[in-house]
């Protein structure tokens, strides 16, 4: 299937970043480092919303670890293009994980600030580990230190859009990742 050439999201040109079969070669190898992990075990997994839906679906369907659970949470730093610099919970997660192997699902780490937020408010509650998976990892945006466990893409600090990324919202539902085209 061919990728659009370009796409434009309020105003803002986006370029092609990574197709959708680059992302599901990506996503199979990430779930199977995950089942080969916790085989014999049943990890909780923890979607982060909104992004990491799309992502965190194909990623638990590719680990075949069938019976474990699933949740969700909601973290938010950005608005528009860029991080707000601060990190706010909007949705907690209500179960009982004392002594449960939970992995974080996130979309895309890029300062750190809110993996670490999350991590933190996690271990409050006893998990017997907490390792966090991504689909992209800025690591130059890095202002924590903070490296995932599981990363499907290294990228460098673009602004990007498309299969569970947003701009305001909109472009969730592209199954390519486009980026910001610089001026």
């Amino acid at each position: 299937m061919q990728i659009e050439k370009q796409v434009i999201i309020d105003g803002l040109t986006f370029e092609p970043y990574l197709t959708r079969e680059q992302i599901a070669r990506e996503v199979e190898r990430v779930a199977k480092e995950i089942a080969r992990d916790y085989e014999g075990k049943d990890p909780y997994f923890l979607c982060v919303l909104t992004g990491a839906f799309v992502f965190a679906s194909d990623l638990i369907r590719a680990t075949g670890l069938n019976e474990a659970p699933i949740s969700f949470i909601r973290y938010k730093s950005y608005e528009g293009t860029s991080t707000t610099g601060s990190v706010k919970k909007v949705i907690g997660l209500t179960d009982d994980i004392s002594g449960r192997d939970i992995i974080i699902i996130e979309d895309i780490v890029d300062t750190g600030l809110t993996a670490r937020r999350m991590i933190e408010d996690l271990r409050q509650q006893n998990p017997a580990s907490v390792k966090f998976a991504t689909l992209l990892y800025k690591p130059e945006s890095s202002q924590t230190g903070f490296t995932p466990d599981y990363v499907a893409f290294t990228i460098p600090p673009k602004f990007i859009i498309g299969y569970g990324l947003d701009l305001d919202g909109k472009a969730r539902t592209m199954p390519d990742i486009y980026a910001i085209k610089e001026s």
